[in-house]
């Protein structure tokens, strides 16, 4: 199989009323747009049937690879996990529970080649608990007072140019900032980034995994260690 021009990498936990729509979603909207795709299901040592719908899937479809996690990363190093095995050209992350309409995919690829990454922006958080937009504003400002309000999201989807991927090393490991800190590095190497405002889908089935208060001191902690680096 030819390389793929475009890698889709999803990690799953729990996701077994979301996968397989996903995927399907997926496919319909990449079978439009490329000749040659890969999707990459990280599944994140889920207990329920996820696990198993995801190697269905791939049993059925090629462009469809799973990876197994031997314990529970998180969703920060689950994507970090996609990146290293994807090959496609360009390369972007959506959740199982489908945030992003795969659909406006094509509303970020009108700015390649021009641009490195075009970040999606959501255009409002009206689908989030009370909690959720207090932890996301949060963060907001804290990426601010530490690193400029250059950027209003970083934390939903990105599109990236495999160049850029192949030459960023990333340190951080919590699923709040390791988008953060790739595209921080980006703009801090001169890489080209775009900002698009798009619509946030709520979640229609399963579980949110997000917003627990380790995760929030987790991803704290990646922030203040990269604003450290940055200062030396």
């Amino acid at each position: 199989m030819a390389n793929p021009q475009f890698s889709l990498i999803i990690a799953c936990y729990n996701e077994e009323e979301n996968l397989e729509k996903t995927v399907r979603l997926s496919k319909k909207t990449l079978n439009r747009l490329f000749a040659h795709y890969e999707i990459i299901l990280v599944d994140d040592k889920s207990e329920d049937r996820s696990p198993k719908i995801a190697d269905r899937l791939a049993r059925k479809d090629r462009k469809v690879k799973v990876i197994h996690n031997p314990i529970n990363l998180g969703q920060g190093i689950s994507f970090l996990i996609g990146l290293e095995v994807s090959k496609g050209e360009l390369i972007m992350q959506n959740g199982a529970d489908r945030p992003f309409d795969i659909t406006d995919l094509k509303k970020l690829l009108r700015h390649f080649p021009e641009y490195d990454v075009v970040v999606a922006v959501r255009k409002n958080r009206r689908a989030y608990s009370f909690w959720r937009k207090l932890t996301s504003w949060g963060n907001i400002l804290l990426r601010g007072i530490f690193f400029g309000f250059r950027y209003k999201d970083l934390n939903f989807v990105q599109v990236y140019k495999r160049r850029l991927i192949d030459n960023l090393s990333i340190q951080s490991r919590s699923a709040a900032f390791v988008t953060q800190e790739l595209v921080l590095k980006a703009d801090e190497k001169g890489y080209k980034i775009r900002q698009v405002r798009l619509p946030y889908y709520r979640r229609k089935g399963g579980k949110a995994n997000h917003g627990k208060k380790r995760d929030i001191l987790w991803a704290f902690i990646d922030m203040l260690n990269f604003w450290l680096e940055q200062k030396k």
